[in-house]
């Protein structure tokens, strides 16, 4: 294998690993702590979009805009996951089919580990709702590479 090669692999499996390390520091806050990062986060999205007025009148998503927020995170962050997984596994030549394969499993497992994980952690908890969530993201991931794939 060509160094350049040798190093696009290298650099592609620790964008993985980095990528999981983020994750799992996420999952290493405390319970209220978590909570507070991800509503200072959202508050100010809100505001930067110029979108309070658009909460304001609609209490539903106002009360929830916290949970709603953290949902999305999850999926982001899979999908981000799956997206960095199916990359390195195409830079080891493995085809369409078998890449997406471990990338979901290697998403899918880090969803499960994560989980597991938060039991250890004070005010976490594991929520299956959460793996769910995780899979999806990487699973859309996975068909839009994929897709991507068909189209070149």
């Amino acid at each position: 294998m060509k160094k350049a090669k040798v190093v696009l692999v290298f650099a592609a499996w620790i964008a993985v690993i980095g990528m999981i390390i983020i994750i799992l520091g996420f999952s290493s806050q405390n319970g209220l702590d978590s909570v507070s990062t991800s509503e200072t986060i959202v508050d100010k999205i809100i505001s930067f979009l110029n979108l309070d007025d658009v909460l304001t009148k609609n209490e539903v998503l106002m009360e929830n805009r916290n949970y709603l927020f953290r949902k999305a995170m999850h999926f982001t962050e899979y999908f981000i996951l799956a997206l960095l997984a199916f990359n390195a596994l195409r830079f080891v030549r493995l085809n369409k089919a078998k890449a997406s394969v471990f990338a979901m499993l290697i998403a899918c497992s880090t969803a499960v580990i994560d989980e597991l994980y938060q039991r250890t952690i004070p005010g976490r908890n594991p929520q299956i709702l959460d793996v769910f969530i995780d899979s999806a993201g990487a699973l859309a991931a996975v068909l839009i590479c994929s897709f991507l794939l068909e189209r070149m």
